[in-house]
């Protein structure tokens, strides 16, 4: 048995590229944050909303779909109907996306200075649409991959094309001669485009060399399974997308309306969603990588009718979230502002990361109480949460970020209350369908008890490492390093014998043993 065959290897596994794709990623706002400018960036964060919206009505049933019915019907011995899902998924695809890319080409003016409120996103879109269909090629395959167990190569083709994108955008940027904001953005789309032309073709070329058995008969049903999923995700995802977008677009308006000029509020968003937020976020990469796996896990399991061990599973799943999730972001708090200086060469206010820091939290929990709905077959209730949450935050967004005194303080107090809600929301659903055992204080207090002697030592100890050592950059490596220390000394304290489980090769699916 390959070691990604194991739900421990397959997480390893997207842990790993994950990190490096974060890594890449951070890299990568440095330096596009240099070359374009903080009201650059806001310029393609308003592009970026058009994109994001239709990217998520196109692709997002359509992956689900792949990745759930591929990992249910490998598990019941179909692998050759993966072919039939595959084909129907490119036809969906290719239906939803000629449908937004035609309202996108002909109202684009019309999108672009009244629905985003900046004209200069307008000349953007036809690239954004070029990089969408190849993305799409790639993510039905790669959505594929991963409920057929093949997260290697997802991984390979994630990070080949990240390393593409850093190197494609950054030369656009650099050689960019023309003042214009616009054609900033355009610039950015184009390095995408580029780096989905390659993960398209390296996905396609993997997908052929699976050597799945002839196309079979799917099981009865499947047709009406298979859109049962792609139609309510698909507008769950385009509602909640599009509302999402909305708060980046209403931001600058009520900036404006507080008080602001034009250009300071589109600025203020560049720094919030291209410097403190990528900052706050940098611990993304292993709770993504836990839902990746997590969701075709619990479909396995749900498929199977195992109760049992479909319980012992999600515990561990949210029980893993919460105690990743948690003190990695109360290390960051405490050194995000001299991150922002030493990377960004920005002051950003303290207050700031501590907002978005406790939004994280809440949508890492979010996150993955959705992903487990959506791997059980309760995407219905997962899409009303989402939706709901997203028009709560709009709403919030709109009533607090005008108000002179708070700005973009309100704009992220709103970021943090809809969250909440939704992950509270989720986690009840899963309580009270017998999905997730009731146990707060286990899931919720060793990971609050590990944050909270995380954040305090790195508070203090980090002005005292700067202090000996003379300087901010060793004196943020060693409170890191002995932050982390700290952090496995405690989860030792709880019973988390971290050495002997990673002495353990190849284990089978450990429901997360790491963790519990």
């Amino acid at each position: 048995m390959r070691r990604c065959d194991s739900f421990a290897g397959r997480l390893t596994v997207l842990c790993m590229s994950n990190m490096g794709l974060q890594a890449l990623g951070f890299l990568y706002r440095i330096f596009m944050s240099r070359l374009a400018g903080a009201e650059g960036l806001g310029v393609y964060r308003l592009a970026y909303s058009a994109y994001i919206v239709l990217h998520a009505a196109c692709l997002s049933g359509v992956t689900m779909a792949c990745t759930r019915l591929s990992a249910e019907w490998s598990a019941q011995g179909r692998p050759g109907a993966v072919r039939v899902l595959v084909r129907r998924a490119f036809q969906t695809f290719l239906c939803f996306f000629l449908c937004g890319a035609s309202v996108l080409l002909l109202f684009r003016d019309l999108i672009a200075e009244h629905v985003l409120g900046d004209g200069r996103t307008a000349a953007a879109m036809p690239v954004m649409l070029a990089c969408i269909g190849l993305t799409g090629i790639e993510n039905v395959f790669k959505s594929t991959m991963v409920g057929l167990n093949r997260v290697d190569n997802a991984a390979v083709s994630e990070l080949t094309e990240q390393v593409v994108r850093i190197g494609a955008t950054l030369a656009l940027l650099y050689w960019n001669e023309n003042g214009d904001l616009g054609w900033i953005a355009v610039l950015i789309f184009a390095g995408m485009t580029v780096s989905e032309c390659v993960s398209a073709f390296l996905m396609t070329r993997m997908y052929c060399g699976l050597r799945l058995p002839p196309a079979a008969p799917p099981p009865p049903g499947a047709r009406a399974e298979f859109l049962s999923i792609v139609l309510p995700v698909s507008a769950s995802a385009l509602l909640s997308n599009g509302i999402a977008s909305a708060g980046a677009v209403v931001l600058p308006m009520r900036l404006t309306a507080s008080g602001l000029t034009c250009a300071d509020a589109v600025a203020a968003l560049g720094v919030v969603s291209g410097i403190a937020s990528p900052i706050m976020l940098l611990p993304i990469a292993l709770l993504s990588s836990l839902c990746t796996v997590a969701m075709p896990e619990a479909s396995r399991y749900a498929a199977l009718r195992d109760p049992a061990r479909l319980r012992r599973f999600t515990g561990k799943t949210v029980f893993a979230a919460g105690v990743v999730g948690i003190p990695a972001t109360a290390l960051l708090i405490p050194l995000a502002p001299a991150i922002a200086r030493l990377f960004f060469y920005r002051a950003v206010p303290p207050l700031y990361f501590w907002l978005i820091g406790v939004s994280c939290i809440l949508c890492y929990y979010q996150m993955v109480t959705g992903c487990l709905l959506n791997g059980i077959g309760r995407q219905q209730f997962a899409v009303l949460t989402a939706l709901s949450a997203e028009a709560l935050q709009l709403a919030l967004v709109w009533a607090l970020a005008g108000r002179p005194h708070l700005r973009v303080y309100g704009y992220l107090i709103a970021q943090c209350i809809a969250p909440a809600c939704a992950a509270l929301a989720g986690a009840a659903r899963l309580v009270s369908c017998g999905a997730l055992p009731f146990a707060p204080g286990r899931l919720l207090g060793v990971p609050l008890v590990c944050g909270a002697a995380v954040f305090l030592w790195t508070r203090v100890f980090y002005y005292v490492f700067v202090g000996w050592l003379g300087g901010q950059w060793p004196g943020l490596v060693c409170a890191v390093l002995s932050a982390l220390l700290l952090y496995l000394l405690v989860l030792r304290l709880f019973g988390v014998n971290v050495r002997k489980y990673l002495s353990v090769p190849g284990r089978a699916p450990a429901y997360l043993t790491l963790f519990y």
